[in-house]
């Protein structure tokens, strides 16, 4: 009994991550609105049903693969700064570690243009809540002594992670995205640049 559960569950759960990869690939090409459940059920070869079966409905399905491409960019960003010294040189890696995740196909397309159309703001804005809260504690850990103005954290980080978005939608959007990238990277420079002290500058 036992061993047929665990069969029933793993089946579950391999017919769970089939829609969700499947409705992550239709999402990122086609976009949601133009993306039913008829065909992420053919993409992943399962029944309607099935999905029926997981999900409530297409927004359901829409915030599980959310969920997971979010998860993803947090991963990777969190190696890419892990392979970095600690310090002034890792926040502008962090910064750009967060870029460049950013412009990966599918957290650019689910996470910054189809999350607000699919969930509407409020919704989406609370789903990217612990994406910021992750990539702010990651940056705390590493990077926050070489801040140099005294301004709360949280609003700081909100707002570099906003101008991080702004950035990769305008070089994903750019008709030359390696040159726009680069000027996003200056810009970076310029960014992290307004908000450090010098060690020597600093009281005690």
């Amino acid at each position: 009994m036992g061993e047929t559960k665990r069969r029933r569950d793993e089946y579950a759960e391999a017919t769970r991550n089939a829609i969700v990869e499947a409705a992550r690939d239709l999402f990122s090409s086609g976009g949601y609105a133009k993306t039913s459940l008829d065909d992420i059920a053919d993409h992943a070869r399962v029944t309607k049903g099935a999905i029926y079966h997981h999900f409530a409905n297409k927004r359901a399905v829409f915030e599980a693969v959310l969920a997971d491409v979010d998860q993803r960019f947090i991963e990777r960003v969190r190696q890419e700064i892990g392979a970095t010294a600690s310090g002034w040189d890792a926040l502008s890696s962090a910064l750009n570690a967060y870029l460049d995740a950013a412009l990966d196909t599918a957290f650019c397309e689910m996470a910054l243009k189809e999350g607000p159309i699919a969930l509407g703001w409020q919704r989406w804005r609370e789903t990217q809540e612990h994406v910021a809260e992750h990539f702010t504690d990651l940056v705390k850990e590493r990077c926050m002594d070489e801040f140099v103005r005294e301004m709360p954290s949280a609003l700081l980080m909100n707002s570099i992670i906003g101008a991080l978005h702004e950035m990769a939608l305008a070089v994903s959007n750019s008709p030359n995205p390696q040159q726009a990238r680069k000027e996003a990277s200056a810009l970076i420079g310029e960014l992290v640049e307004s908000i450090r002290v010098p060690r020597s500058a600093r009281p005690g």
